[in-house]
């Protein structure tokens, strides 16, 4: 048998399999791309709404969760957004550990600290799964030609966590010894206090700068009428390692009362932290709980007290008040500065 020597069109065949191979590949990166493209537009939507009804946890209403949730609906601009909104079944109320960045899934938003937000098929931590963007896939279905079975469609999720905590209102400190003991309930009961009192024979408060080591008289009072519009202190939760001063700056002493006066017709009350007992006040020591504050008319003015001093010689002076150890800055609804943040979801890859 001879061999057939006539080859022609051999190059053609060739030719049209590597053009199918190349739209393929290149088909597959523009898919990609594309992909990429539908979940940036998704991305921020999520996160607007997580840090958005996060910022309600506080309340402890669903309601004002879900209204919050769905704020930004209008504005949304992913892929199918006027079908595929964010809602009820998008959130997932979730309990943040933030000492081991876990999170644990809560049934209500009893528990809770934060909120999950997702445009998914199907969520990791058990709640009802809800819509993901359908993504139309452009090129790469050519695979279908070479008998790889391909969808014509992609699901792109996305996923954000919020949480929300309570910042500290005064750059106060108080030691636990003044929270007393707790009731048969295990509850602390309101207790009369002075804070800052300046010739104490035994410390038992003083001010904290929280992240600021050595702060001056400036960052001091910075912090302080920084809690008029809640731009003071940073969130900080138990086990923070928060900086301590001793004495009493004669100069901030009447500017207290100035921030209780103004929060006196809201009936405001503050929240400070609450650090061991015995504690040196020239270095920073860990937050062991948080008490909740009420300012008092005092000898000195509103929520200011004075006395004699020991020595005769002197007024000592002191903040007074009310206050009741063991409050949760995660569920705080009459706290007035809440700091929401975005935390990264590894179980979700976000």
């Amino acid at each position: 048998m001879k061999p057939i020597k006539n080859d022609r069109g051999a190059v053609l065949v060739f030719v049209t399999l590597m053009i199918v191979l190349l739209m393929i590949m290149v088909g597959m990166g523009l898919d990609t791309g594309h992909l990429a493209y539908v979940r940036s537009q998704g991305q921020p939507a999520v996160d607007a709404a997580a840090l958005a009804a996060a910022s309600a946890i506080h309340t402890g209403d669903p309601a004002q969760v879900e209204n919050r949730a769905e704020a930004f609906n209008s504005a949304n601009n992913y892929l199918d957004s006027p079908n595929n909104q964010i809602g009820k079944a998008n959130i997932t109320y979730i309990n943040y550990n933030s000492g081991t960045n876990t999170f644990t899934a809560q049934g209500s938003i009893t528990g809770a600290n934060g909120v999950r937000v997702a445009l998914e098929t199907t969520n990791p931590y058990g709640g009802t799964p809800n819509t993901p963007m359908k993504s139309p896939l452009f090129l790469t279905p050519l695979f279908n030609l070479i008998g790889i079975p391909t969808a014509k469609s992609a699901n792109v999720s996305v996923s954000a966590v919020a949480i929300v905590k309570t910042a500290p209102d005064l750059p106060i400190a108080m030691e636990q010894t003044l929270c007393g003991a707790k009731d048969a309930n295990g509850q602390y009961q309101k207790t009369e206090v002075k804070l800052l009192q300046a010739n104490a024979a035994d410390e038992t408060s003083g001010y904290t700068t929280f992240y600021i080591n050595s702060a001056s008289k400036t960052a001091i009072y910075e912090l302080l009428m920084g809690s008029l519009t809640c731009s003071g202190a940073a969130s900080v939760g138990i086990g923070f390692c928060t900086e301590l001063n001793n004495g009493q700056i004669s100069s901030i002493y009447s500017d207290f009362e100035k921030v209780f006066l103004a929060g006196k017709t809201e009936g405001r009350s503050y929240l400070i932290p609450v650090v061991a007992t015995g504690v040196t006040y020239n270095q920073c020591s860990n937050i062991m709980d948080f008490a909740r504050f009420w300012p008092k008319k005092g000898d000195d003015g509103w929520g200011l007290g004075k006395t004699k001093s020991a020595d005769g010689q002197g007024w000592d002076k002191y903040i007074i008040g009310d206050i009741s150890c063991g409050e949760d800055p995660n569920k705080a609804p009459w706290a007035k500065c809440h700091v929401t943040s975005l935390v990264r979801d590894a179980k979700s890859g976000m």
